[in-house]
C-alpha cells in the first residue's frame, strides 16, 4: 500500500505527464476545470496596441531569470504582432520572443497567442483580457484545461514603467471581481532597465 506522501508524488507525476506542454503554459495549477471569468466585452485592438510594462505576474518558467519585462503589440495584416522582451538578470542582455495574437471571439477580449519559436508552445494559447482602460492598466489571464486540473497564469500590465498605487489597485480589483487569486502574483523588477 502506498503511503500518503508517495500517493501525492504519484499524483504529481501523473499530472505533469498528462501534458508535456504544461511546462510552457503556466505554473499555477488547480484541480477541476478553468473557472468562469468575465473578459472585456468590446475589446478595441487598436487602443490596446503599443508598449506595456509587466508590473506583476504569476511565476512562469519561460520568464525565469528575467526582469524589465515588456510586451509590445503592433497591428499587422494577419492580426497582432507580439514582442515580449526582458533583460537577463545576470548577463544584462536582452531576451526577445516574438509571436502573433488574434481575436478568437471578436469583439470580446478573448485572444489566442502563438509563439512558433518556443518548443511545445501551443497555438492560440489563451490570452484573455479581463480588464483594461487602454491608457494605464490591463489585466490578462490564461487558463488551460488538462485531464482533471487546469493551469493558470495572470499578468498585470501597465503603460507606465512605475505606475501609481491607484492604477495597481484598479487592476487588482479586476482579479478579485473574477475570483482569481492574487497570492501567486510576484512584482516584476523594472529598475535599472
Amino acid at each position: 500500500m502506498l503511503s500518503y506522501s508517495k500517493l501525492w508524488l504519484c499524483l504529481l507525476i501523473a499530472l505533469l505527464g498528462c501534458s508535456y506542454r504544461t511546462v510552457v503554459d503556466a505554473q499555477v495549477y488547480s484541480l477541476g476545470s478553468c473557472p468562469g471569468v468575465n473578459v472585456v466585452s468590446n475589446f478595441d485592438v487598436d487602443k490596446y496596441t503599443g508598449k506595456w510594462y509587466e508590473n506583476r505576474s504569476y511565476f512562469a518558467i519561460f520568464q525565469i531569470g528575467l526582469d524589465c519585462i515588456t510586451a509590445e503589440y503592433t497591428k499587422s495584416d494577419t492580426g497582432v504582432t507580439v514582442k515580449n522582451e526582458g533583460t537577463k538578470k545576470i548577463l544584462r542582455t536582452k531576451s526577445i520572443v516574438t509571436g502573433t495574437a488574434r481575436q478568437l471571439e471578436a469583439p470580446n477580449g478573448k485572444l489566442g497567442v502563438t509563439f512558433a519559436s518556443i518548443p511545445f508552445a501551443p497555438a492560440d494559447a489563451p490570452y484573455w483580457v479581463l480588464g483594461t482602460d487602454y491608457t494605464s492598466y490591463a489585466v490578462v489571464w490564461s487558463c488551460t484545461n488538462r485531464a482533471f486540473f487546469n493551469s493558470q497564469i495572470a499578468w498585470i500590465l501597465t503603460r507606465d514603467q512605475f505606475p501609481s498605487t491607484d492604477t495597481i489597485n484598479t487592476a487588482l480589483a479586476v482579479l478579485a471581481a473574477n475570483g482569481i487569486s492574487q497570492n501567486p502574483l510576484k512584482t516584476t523588477t523594472q529598475n535599472n532597465c
